[in-house]
């Protein structure tokens, strides 16, 4: 039965080509010419009708276009197109799509309205005729270009020009344009690393177009996002200022007043003279929400005193164990003289994880003075290691090296401090020796920090 309709066709579609063929020719294939040859003729049409009964293998092309009622399948129904195409017979359009079916604009834009997708897709007339349900709230030209001319809703329907009974239509809402913006705080003061989302109240409320243009007069201060969204990243005054983008021009402005971080304050002092390092540990862990005190800080750094031997001053690897005693000054019976920020790094995570954990303890050592400071720019307190008031060291600490027999020495005064805050010109730490918040110049205290060994430890929320 399959082999006789396929002869059957074949027959009608020899004798349709001696009939009547029409050539059509374009410098790209033409949707029915699926032997792509240029005509659209009985020979596209016995193709397709070969495919749609499993007499030939589809293709690609064939899927492309041979498919002309765009229904997903090869049949009959699109060689007979084919055929109706190569003798003449006019294609009436059977459905179109538009380039949308609502859109929300404001007063005075335009919209430009698209028909595309006829079907079938060699249908011989694929104009469409425009027409606005209200033309006082928006019009349409015979191109489908929409104006828009005061608030409200309004259809716009495209006939076929071929079917008129076929229509598409698009709904247009057309808003108020901004009258005013109202930001919720002109002022705001943020510590450095912070983040604020700036609130905004549009009137009228029912506005399309409530994006903004946002700018900052000192970027290296604060800085804002598309949305609004102001970052603290230096000490510093700067104005934030958002623009409308409705073509209103309406501003709003925010003075930002950027401010150290707020660091809780744990003094080393009395108990503890050279004991800063675990004080320093103790706030950044406050900061962070850990509850710990100084003896608690103290334990958990392992220390060794100095002893004598053969004439010498022996004692631990300082990057290994708090040398000495904190309890003690420089010229006590057992002298306390400090700890370098790998043990300390090690020692902080393990009180982070003793007390839950989540975050990491971080040693930024040998990074450079930028780095250092982008670290509080982001947020991040920072311990380091200083001299005690940024003084110029006179003297040394000195002994020899248990474990490797080397000869070490090391600043005296050498002091560990929470870096907080920086601007341009100052640098504001936390000094746990009863000095609380200091301020020093920027470029002393990279002198005394880089004099250290530009030494840093960090707590990084893990994620």
């Amino acid at each position: 039965m399959k082999k006789i309709l396929s002869g059957a066709v074949s027959i009608i579609l020899i004798l349709l080509t001696l009939i009547s063929s029409v050539v059509i020719t374009s410098a790209t294939q033409l949707f029915g010419d699926v032997d792509n040859d240029g005509n659209i003729n009985s020979a596209d049409a016995l193709i397709i009708l070969q495919v749609s009964v499993g007499e030939a293998e589809t293709t690609d092309e064939i899927r492309i276009y041979g498919d002309l009622n765009a229904d997903g399948v090869i049949n009959s129904t699109d060689a007979l197109f084919v055929l109706q195409k190569s003798v003449g017979t006019p294609i009436k359009v059977e459905d179109f799509s538009l380039n949308m079916t609502e859109k929300t604009v404001t007063v005075g834009a335009t919209v430009q309205l698209e028909a595309f997708d006829f079907k079938p897709k060699v249908a011989d007339n694929t104009q469409v005729e425009w027409l606005s349900s209200d033309d006082s709230v928006a019009t349409v030209d015979k191109n489908g270009l929409v104006k828009t001319f005061k608030p409200g809703k309004v259809t716009v329907t495209a006939s076929s020009a071929d079917a008129p009974e076929i229509q598409k239509s698009v709904l247009i809402t057309v808003a108020p344009l901004i009258s005013s913006v109202k930001a919720e705080k002109t002022a705001i003061t943020l510590a450095q690393g912070s983040q604020y989302n700036q609130k905004l109240t549009f009137t009228p409320a029912d506005v399309a177009n409530k994006m903004m243009s946002w700018t900052s007069s000192d970027k290296s201060i604060a800085t804002v996002d598309e949305n609004g969204t102001i970052k603290a990243l230096k000490i510093g005054t700067a104005t934030i200022t958002g623009t409308t983008t409705d073509g209103t021009k309406k501003t709003v402005s925010c003075k930002v007043t950027v401010t150290a971080m707020s660091i809780p304050y744990v003094s080393q002092m009395p108990k503890y003279p050279t004991g800063c390092e675990a004080a320093s540990c103790c706030m950044i862990l406050k900061y962070y929400g850990f509850s710990i005190n100084m003896d608690q800080m103290v334990e958990a750094i392992p220390r060794k005193n100095l002893y004598k031997k053969n004439g010498k001053w022996y004692g631990p690897d300082i990057n290994e164990m708090f040398v000495g005693d904190p309890r003690g000054y420089y010229t006590s019976a057992n002298p306390g003289y400090g700890a370098f920020s790998p043990v300390v790094t090690k020692s902080l995570q393990n009180v982070v994880d003793e007390r839950g954990g989540g975050y990491t303890a971080v040693k930024i050592s040998g990074c450079s003075f930028k780095e250092l400071l982008g670290y509080v720019s982001d947020g991040h307190p920072v311990i380091v290691w200083a001299t005690y008031k940024m003084q110029n060291p006179t003297k040394v600490n000195s002994w020899y090296i248990e474990s490797t027999g080397k000869y070490f020495e090391y600043p005296r005064g050498t002091h560990v401090m929470i870096l907080s805050g920086y601007s341009s010109t100052t640098v504001t730490t936390v000094d746990p020796y009863d000095n609380g918040v200091l301020t020093f110049d920027i470029k002393k205290f990279e002198d005394r920090w880089n004099l250290l060994g530009k030494q840093g430890v960090i707590l990084v929320e893990n994620k």
